[in-house]
């Protein structure tokens, strides 16, 4: 059975914001492995259940997914950019 990419966001909505919890996601290689190092970290299996449902929305609705992340080139930080004169200074 399919899921929507709105049934899976509301399955995963209560992590949303916890940057921890979205750093693991990004860090994994799949939806089961997504929930397997969320429950190690936390010990929480429902942050789990809802990081694997991110982890599956990742895959199957990569678009909906970057919508909700958007990247960044890696080279890009923070306001931390450095003038030439800066750098020699």
């Amino acid at each position: 059975m399919s899921r929507s990419a709105q049934e899976i966001k509301a399955r995963c909505s209560s992590i949303l914001k916890d940057e921890k919890i979205i750093f693991l996601v990004e860090a994994s290689s799949s939806p089961s492995a997504a929930f397997d190092m969320i429950f190690a970290a936390t010990n929480d299996s429902d942050k789990a259940k809802a990081g694997r449902w991110l982890a599956v929305l990742r895959r199957d609705y990569l678009e909906e997914y970057g919508k909700l992340f958007p990247l960044k080139p890696s080279h890009v930080s923070n306001d931390t950019a450095q003038t030439e004169k800066e750098i020699r200074s």
